[in-house]
């Protein structure tokens, strides 16, 4: 019993010259208002860069923007995992059905889940796809949630999932 509010008091001591300040300064760049705001209009650049890219159909400065190994899944359920694979993977689509394709993101939201990751949200819309016989595809709208990280003061995607929602037949409309 004696151990157990030895610990106690130590513990209360602890938390005493934490609340007085006694904690270590937070370094630089380690999340909080004024590093976020920072890393947020970085990663808004990460994806500004990005959509420049897809409409000059640059699949080697797309696939750069993933960390080497990072991944993407189309609304289907393809994957591809690692650079490279993300990298074969846009050349084939820019090579036949998104060849001429304009790309329109909107980044809504930037979370930081620690001062090197940050979850990404938004919408975007993909227009002048065509189907394999060369007939145009109406613009495919949908949501993007990425997983980003940051390696060496460069973001990064980690993981990218796009989807198109569907109506759930339960939800009122």
């Amino acid at each position: 019993m004696k151990c157990i509010l030895m610990i106690a008091a130590v513990l209360c001591l602890a938390g005493t010259v934490t609340a007085q300040g006694g904690t270590p300064k937070a370094r630089v760049g380690a999340g909080g208002p004024r590093s976020d705001l920072v890393n947020d209009d970085n990663i808004r650049k990460l994806y500004a860069e990005f959509v420049t890219a897809w409409n000059a159909h640059d699949v080697k400065k797309m696939a750069s923007m993933y960390a080497i190994d990072g991944d993407l899944m189309e609304p289907d359920g393809m994957t591809a995992r690692h650079r490279d694979e993300v990298e074969k993977h846009f050349a084939e689509e820019h090579g036949g059905p998104f060849k001429n394709t304009e790309l329109k993101l909107t980044i809504d939201s930037v979370w930081f889940a620690g001062a090197d990751v940050a979850l990404v949200d938004g919408t975007y819309m993909v227009i002048g796809a065509v189907d394999p016989n060369g007939q145009a595809l109406p613009p495919r709208k949908g949501l993007l949630t990425s997983v980003l990280i940051r390696e060496d003061g460069t973001w990064h995607v980690a993981a990218s999932r796009s989807m198109i929602p569907i109506p759930l037949p339960w939800r009122p409309k």
